[in-house]
């Protein structure tokens, strides 16, 4: 499990105006909310949460985070639930973190991390990962950062299951279907000929065929 620490601080100003200011000055607004929790607004300075996005980019991270309020500072445990974006720069412009309790079980979504090359590749099959992330419960303490799947043993025409997945003890998928399929090698299609290019040649044929029957009837 990767683990991180961040410090925040709890807004008490909001509204776009403010924000905007604040993302001026180099601070990103955010919420924290959890299960029977209150959502409190708070806010990071831009540098420490962009490191932190950068490795949250990789797998699933727990955080330490230490929330000042006035001259006290409250530590809790979360996730991080979403990030949102500028649509022309890209540059983060609001974070949302869920808090979660050691101890007390929650769920998480945890990315899956594809091993090996299958070996139905090397005769022409087609790998297909059907999901790229697992929803699972689990303690905060046990929170995988992704879960690693081989795809080694697969070829053409077989898949890989649920139910074929070793997960970490602690960790329990929410799905109860052990026949979803995770990922699969198919056999290529054949391309087929474009609508065009056919068209073009029954035109052809047909004009062919006529002026054989137009050359058939002048000789009689």
């Amino acid at each position: 499990m990767a683990m991180m620490e961040l410090t925040a601080v709890r807004r008490r100003e909001t509204g776009k105006e403010v924000n905007r200011k604040r993302r001026a000055e180099g601070r990103i607004p955010g919420v924290i909310y959890g299960k029977g929790l209150e959502s409190r607004p708070i806010e990071f300075q831009r540098k420490p949460l962009e490191k932190f996005l950068d490795t949250a980019r990789h797998g699933t991270v727990v955080v330490r985070m230490t929330v000042q309020d006035g001259a006290d500072g409250k530590e809790s445990y979360a996730v991080l639930k979403e990030v949102q974006a500028h649509p022309i720069t890209d540059r983060v412009t609001h974070v949302d973190f869920y808090e979660v309790a050691l101890g007390q079980k929650f769920r998480v979504e945890v990315p899956l991390r594809i091993r090996g090359k299958a070996a139905g590749i090397e005769f022409g099959g087609v790998l297909e990962v059907v999901t790229r992330s697992l929803e699972v419960e689990c303690t905060p303490d046990n929170v995988p950062e992704f879960l690693e799947i081989d795809v080694s043993p697969l070829g053409i025409g077989q898949s890989l299951h649920l139910g074929e997945i070793a997960f970490p003890e602690g960790v329990v998928p929410m799905e109860k279907d052990l026949r979803m399929t995770i990922a699969a090698v198919h056999t290529p299609k054949a391309e087929a000929a474009p609508a065009a290019a056919v068209e073009i040649e029954a035109g052809e044929g047909a004009s062919v065929a006529e002026a054989g029957e137009k050359e058939e009837k002048e000789k009689e």
